[in-house]
């Protein structure tokens, strides 16, 4: 099919149930044919340069699929009235817009969606309203739980995700607001291009969060400081990313997408084996699918961080013809009654470099082993004297110094907008602090996979009434490279349970207390020769949010904050440790 024989149209109007009208670009093949139809629903405006192949609506309809691609509510050219509030309105809005595309005279009936981070999230809330016309939904990278892997994790804010995402929705809205008057245009957008530009340059460090600059002057960065200060409770953002994990409402089966380095890694598993266990059909639940691979967020590369994957490790080339081809492959089984069988899981194992099918997550045939701390004392940055081994021999405790005003920076790992760049990167230059406490093992004499969701079990104290503790796994080549594998947090005052943040319970300073610090998952070959390694402090700036050390930190500033001192310990009577879900090779 060439160019010629595919129509546009700009700006089509999509009526919702309320009388507020979306517009949408389609794109399609010409001719007199019914076809079935790719929608794609984004904040970030339909009109915009695209390089995520599934988002490519030409080559889509090349492929024989009409493409619908929406501005949301509030955002670009539809309309809506006041300012953008993420999330609220997604479910109904699309599901809405799934059976006005189904009715389009050029349409057969069959409507399926794509799309990644918050064009995912509008997957997952219109299919809680089970639109007649849906048959299947391929949300990659896409928000899930507020508390565990959007707003906050580990009962830490994620302020180097969040704080740039809300600034820059302001974009678009300050260009809705002064569309006549080009003068008051050009000073705000001066203003929030200054303040964005500053978070490269010491801005994260400002506090209290509650006063940052950019998030006060509109709707948007409201909602985010209202989500703030409610904590626990539910804000109409918190209760529409609740509600799209009512997986019993959802139908139809999905494609999910994840990245190991991804800022939204834990949301793609938990959606997964949310669906498999509670989807709301037999179908949705049996045709589900998983994929995880390499990358970083909204990534095509098969290079993150500091490492080369090879070149399968890139979305062009994953299965047969790449992400999308096998996208489009998925959408077009949903519409047989018996498919081919096919493993519902695929996932690349990190240091091998190679994709593997899997039937279930967690892996059935996973061991859970546990490697223990050890040191005489000085366990210190990577020159020090900690120990990691699958033997636990008690030993004199470790002691370091946290100060807010001097955190350990964010380096790698899945993060996203935290001024660094994400994924693979070697740790050595955070290691060389003595606020990090370090823990290697012996070279291993053969390869060990680690697959799935490792917990560090730290038996901590501290002087403080709250404090925070970060765990990272980092994988120690030959030539003592130390690439971080996976990393996780946990807020002392949260510690019994960091998904309900409106139950708080402080630290008893100096008395040793069991946090359970689940790190991101992941699937990393550890090789004959290399080394595991465990990091363990107390921030990781400006990926989360400093914790102050103080009890009353709602509005505190650094003046406020208090230097806390840290102790680990790995006697007998509190063996801090790892457990590895190691997966061995199939027999």
């Amino acid at each position: 099919m060439n160019p010629a024989e595919i129509l546009s149209q700009f700006d089509v109007e999509a009526p919702c149930r309320d009388g507020v009208v979306l517009r949408c670009n389609v794109t399609r093949p010409a001719g007199e044919g019914r076809h079935p139809v790719i929608l794609v629903r984004t904040p970030y405006g339909k009109d915009g340069s695209r390089s995520d192949p599934l988002l490519d609506a030409v080559g889509l309809a090349r492929e024989g699929f009409v493409v619908v691609l929406q501005d949301v509510r509030q955002r670009g050219r539809s309309g809506g009235d006041g300012d953008f509030v993420p999330f609220v309105h997604e479910a109904d809005d699309g599901a809405d817009t799934v059976e006005w595309a189904a009715a389009l005279p050029f349409s057969n009936g069959h409507v399926f969606t794509v799309g990644p981070s918050y064009l995912g999230f509008t997957q997952w809330a219109l299919a809680t309203r089970n639109p007649e016309s849906l048959r299947a939904i391929a949300p990659s990278q896409s928000p899930s739980s507020p508390w565990r892997s959007t707003f906050y994790r580990g009962g830490v804010f994620e302020l180097g995700a969040m704080v740039p995402l809300f600034m820059s929705f302001g974009l678009d809205m300050l260009m809705r607001r002064h569309a006549k008057n080009l003068s008051a245009l050009q000073t705000s957008l001066g203003g929030l291009v200054a303040h964005l530009d500053g978070l490269t340059n010491g801005a994260f460090e400002n506090l209290p969060v509650s006063e940052f600059a950019g998030l006060t002057g509109d709707d948007v960065g409201r909602a985010l400081l209202d989500m703030l200060a409610a904590r626990g409770e539910r804000t109409p953002m918190v209760r529409a990313l609740v509600e799209a994990q009512s997986y019993e409402s959802v139908k139809v089966p999905a494609l999910i997408t994840g990245s190991w380095y991804d800022f939204f890694c834990q949301a793609a598993i938990d959606q997964f084996v949310g669906i498999r266990k509670h989807g709301g059909s037999e179908r949705a639940r049996q045709r589900s699918r998983l994929v995880m691979g390499p990358w970083t967020h909204a990534s095509q590369s098969a290079i993150h961080g500091e490492v080369h994957f090879g070149l399968r490790g890139a979305p062009s080339m994953f299965g047969q013809g790449g992400l999308r081809a096998e996208t489009l492959r998925f959408f077009r089984e949903q519409l047989e009654d018996d498919p081919k069988p096919t493993a519902p899981v695929k996932i690349f194992v990190m240091g091998a470099n190679v994709w593997r099918d899997e039937w279930e997550w967690p892996i059935a045939r996973t061991r859970f082993v546990p490697w223990y701390f050890g040191s005489e004392g000085r366990a210190n940055g990577r020159h020090g004297d900690g120990s990691l081994g699958p033997e636990q021999h008690p030993s004199p405790s470790d002691r370091f110094v946290y100060d807010p005003a001097s955190p350990v920076p964010t380096w790698g790992g899945s993060n996203v907008g935290a001024s660094e760049l994400p994924g693979p990167r070697d740790q050595r230059l955070v290691e060389d602090r003595t606020d990090v406490l370090v823990y290697t093992s012996a070279p291993l004499a053969e390869p060990l996979e680690v697959t799935g969701t490792a917990v560090v079990e730290l038996w901590a104290s501290s002087s403080a009434l709250d404090t925070d503790f970060v765990a990272r796994l980092v994988d120690v080549a030959p030539d003592g490279t130390a690439l971080a594998v996976a990393e996780g947090i946990l807020r002392g005052r949260y510690r019994d349970n960091p998904e309900q943040l409106d139950v708080e319970v402080p630290l008893e300073p100096g008395v040793p207390t069991l946090f359970r610090i689940e790190l991101t998952p992941t699937s990393n070959l550890f090789r004959a020769g290399h080394r595991l390694r465990v990091d363990v402090t107390s921030s990781c700036f400006p990926r989360w949010e400093r914790n102050l050390n103080v009890w009353d930190a709602r509005n505190a500033t650094l003046a406020d904050a208090q230097i806390a001192s840290q102790q680990i310990f790995h006697d007998e009577a509190h063996p801090s440790r790892i457990i590895l879900p190691v997966v061995p090779p199939r027999s």
